[in-house]
């Protein structure tokens, strides 16, 4: 089978969209997306992710990136649901991750020392798993500024992360920065 490209996506993704969706229990106020019409613009990229066969999410054969979806949405949440849609349809690059004891994965010295959150290292070692398959694959991120962050070693490292709320997220880093 042949993939034309891979996201991982950023657990932030998932609760910003689910946020944004009516029907399920997460409220808006549970993230730091604000405005309305930026939660939609995230359900948005999510629905379209979600549509579209040729974007396969990449996940890990021992369930760890799921297990911090699942450490911040319910099964009811349309950010659960839209990935394990995707599971379903077989549109999933599977991939192996080297975690340390701790349960965190392993990156070069130099990259782990840039992503900090440890957290965010499961994501980061994904999308290299994927593109070692040789497949072109992003991480993809609403809110999170920490990604911007640590940018630079991620290019190093060829990973390129998509910020659906690019604008906003640079706002928001330059607050944080002051």
């Amino acid at each position: 089978m042949k993939w034309s490209e891979a996201r991982v996506v950023d657990t932030n993704v998932l609760i910003v969209a689910s946020a944004a969706d009516d029907g399920s229990p997460f409220r808006p106020e549970s993230t730091p997306v604000e405005e309305s019409r930026l939660r939609q613009q995230v359900r948005d990229w999510l629905q379209w992710f979600e549509a579209d066969p040729e974007r396969h999410a990449v996940l890990d054969y021992d369930w760890v990136i799921c297990g911090e979806y699942q450490n911040k949405l319910t099964e009811q949440d349309y950010g659960f649901l839209a990935m394990m849609s995707k599971r379903d349809r077989n549109e999933v690059v599977w991939i192996g991750l080297d975690l340390d004891a701790d349960g965190h994965a392993i990156l070069e010295d130099e990259l782990a020392a840039a992503v900090t959150d440890l957290a965010d290292r499961k994501m980061v070692a994904g999308a290299l798993a994927a593109q070692a398959d040789g497949l072109k694959c992003k991480l993809v991120n609403a809110c999170d500024t920490d990604w911007i962050d640590c940018a630079e070693a991620l290019a190093k490292s060829g990973v390129e992360v998509h910020h659906i709320l690019e604008e906003w997220l640079k706002a928001k880093h330059a607050v944080k920065k002051q």
